[in-house]
C-alpha cells in the first residue's frame, strides 16, 4: 500500500498537504490509463490510507 504522503514526498518531493487534490488526478489520470477500459482494475483505493496496485488473478 502506498500512503498519500509517501506519493506527494517520492513523486513531487513535496511535504503532504491533505487539502491539495494533486494526487486525486494524478491516481485518477493513471486510471484512465491503465484501468477504464479493462474489467479487472489494477489500483484500487485504500480509504483514508492510499493506493494499492494489484497485480491480477490469473
Amino acid at each position: 500500500m502506498l500512503p498519500r504522503a509517501l506519493i506527494a514526498s517520492q513523486v513531487w518531493d513535496i511535504n503532504f498537504d491533505s487539502d491539495t487534490n494533486v494526487i486525486d488526478v494524478a491516481v485518477r489520470r493513471l486510471r484512465a490509463k491503465i484501468d477504464d477500459d479493462f474489467a479487472v482494475k489494477l489500483i484500487r483505493t485504500v480509504r483514508g490510507m492510499g493506493y494499492v496496485l494489484e497485480a491480477p488473478e490469473s
